[in-house]
């Protein structure tokens, strides 16, 4: 499954100091996994040069998710919320919404949801070519919001649970 994200313009979080100034610390992953609330969430991105134009400070990536129930118990994720930050910006752009490509997917224990995604960045390429750390476009992080369902599909609780998107970066060239 693809689908394409348009980030939003709501720039109104405070960004992380090392990506407005480009001095990131190494290593800094094109992937991450965190495991919260008995789920994984296993996340890579993949820079597609073929979708992108630098000179128009266009970068395209592909971005991978994998969500694992390894609770006991049947779950039903109903929201995300990511925060996404380019380099050389001193904030942070927020996604969010119900579901993934748009569905709400239940997973009993041990069952995988994955999904491919796409992220359009808009990057300032004369400002990363200033910067040690060319090669990193973007950051993510965020979490997925779900509930914990009986057998019918009724909710256990009303009250959504975290999994955690730990923190990958959008990495042109030579991935570390």
């Amino acid at each position: 499954v693809s689908t394409e994200n348009t980030f939003s313009e709501d720039r109104g979080l405070p960004g992380d100091a090392d990506m407005a100034s480009g001095k990131i610390a190494k290593p800094y992953l094109n992937s991450s996994e965190a495991v919260s609330e008995g789920v994984r969430v296993e996340a890579s991105s993949e820079y597609r040069p073929e979708r992108s134009n630098p000179t128009q400070n266009k970068l395209c990536f592909a971005y991978n998710i994998r969500i694992t129930n390894e609770s006991s118990g049947t779950v039903q994720l109903v929201s995300r919320r990511f925060e996404i930050q380019t380099i050389g910006s001193d904030t942070k752009d927020v996604v969010q919404g119900p579901g993934v490509t748009g569905r709400q997917p239940i997973l009993k224990p041990g069952e995988s949801f994955e999904y491919t995604s796409t992220a359009p960045l808009n990057v300032d390429v004369s400002v990363m070519e200033d910067m040690e750390n060319y090669e990193v476009a973007a950051r993510m992080q965020g979490e997925y919001s779900f509930v914990k369902i009986n057998e019918d599909g009724s909710p256990l609780s009303s009250t959504p649970l975290q999994a955690k998107l730990a923190m990958f970066h959008f990495i042109i060239g030579n991935e570390e």
